[in-house]
Parts: C-alpha cells; sequence; structure tokens
C-alpha cells in the first residue's frame, strides 16, 4: 500500500511542476468544501474487511497562480455492527491535513486538481459486549497518528470566484500493525477571494 501512496504523491508532485495552459491568475485564498463516499480497506494482524460510509472535508488555503498550500478538516465516516446477543462495535475516523495544492486550466473552464500532504488522523472505536446476566461490558479508546494524503480531481471554472468538481482522494492510517487504507469519491464546491 506504501507504493500505491508513494505513486499517487510523484505524480501529484509532477503535475505541480509541470507547465500548464493556464490562462487565469487564480491568486489568492480559497475555501474548499466536499462530501462523498469513503471506502475502506482495513487488516490488522492476519484479519481484513472492507466497509463504505459518507464523508465530508473542508480545506482553505493560499494558491500563488497555480500552486498553493491547503490546511483542512476530514470525517472519514465510521462503521458498526451488531449481533442477535446485544453486543455491538463502532470504528470512526477524522483528521486534520496540510499539503500542497494545484489547481490546473487546461482550457478556459476546464481544471484538473491534484493535493498531496501530512494527514494527522483519530480513530475512535467503541465496543459494548452483552454479559450474560442483562447488563453489558464498555469499551472505549483512541488511537492517532500522522500519516499521508493525496488527491486528484477535475471540475468547471464557472468563473474567478467559483468551481465545482469531483475528487478522489486517499488517506492513510497505519500504526502499530493497524493500516487502513480509504479512498473518498466526493463532490466539491470551492470559492476563491
Amino acid at each position: 500500500m506504501q507504493k500505491k501512496f508513494t505513486a499517487l504523491a510523484l505524480c501529484v508532485a509532477a503535475a505541480c511542476l509541470a507547465t500548464s495552459a493556464q490562462a487565469k491568475d487564480l491568486t489568492g485564498w480559497f475555501i474548499n468544501g466536499g462530501a462523498g463516499s469513503a471506502h475502506y480497506k482495513a487488516s490488522y494482524q492476519g484479519l481484513s474487511g472492507t466497509e463504505s460510509d459518507t464523508s465530508y472535508q473542508v480545506t482553505a488555503g493560499w494558491r500563488s497562480q497555480f500552486i498553493g498550500i491547503e490546511g483542512g478538516y476530514v470525517d472519514l465516516g465510521g462503521i458498526s455492527e451488531h449481533d442477535d446477543f446485544g453486543d455491538s462495535a463502532s470504528v470512526s475516523g477524522k483528521g486534520w491535513t496540510l499539503g500542497l495544492d494545484g489547481h490546473f486550466n487546461p482550457t478556459d473552464k476546464w481544471y484538473i486538481s491534484a493535493r498531496a500532504g501530512l494527514f494527522k488522523w483519530t480513530v475512535d472505536a467503541r465496543a459494548d459486549l452483552a454479559d450474560g446476566a442483562g447488563g453489558a461490558l464498555h469499551y472505549s479508546g483512541s488511537a492517532n497518528g500522522v500519516n499521508g494524503y493525496a488527491g486528484v480531481g477535475t471540475g468547471v471554472d464557472f468563473n474567478r470566484h467559483w468551481s465545482l468538481g469531483v475528487n478522489f482522494d486517499y488517506y492513510q492510517i497505519k500504526k502499530d500493525g493497524f493500516d487502513v487504507d480509504t479512498k473518498v469519491y466526493s463532490a466539491n464546491l470551492e470559492s476563491r477571494f
């Protein structure tokens, strides 16, 4: 999985360094919000599984011409399961991002975007296990760490101040044998000022 993240990060870096047919000057502040679907692939000590949920993100930053810096927050959603015996468990993920951002215009209205950076994540877990006597044992905990994120997108610049597009973003959560690869497909709206 590290190879996939490295390849995506290299593509983002190449896009940031490549010359572009950039006709507009998008220098200035921007704020971007999006919502979509997060797809998880998790593994821990030989166990693995997949799941999906709703995700949202908000980023803001400064762009000079078409390259900039961004910081933001992403909620990766969560999963929950329960059984017929009264047992239940839930896990959710979220975090802060800080990275480089690119917004390139091959034509006047069409744009391609790329981003990559650090992802400071937190995973919260809770389990309620039936004790057989009508009660339940409650367990909860959280873990955090810093890994990476990267993404690409495309869409339409309506004018100097507004754009609408679709993105694919990858967030890595990896620590102590616990590995969650999260792919997010989202629709995003950006405002520039």
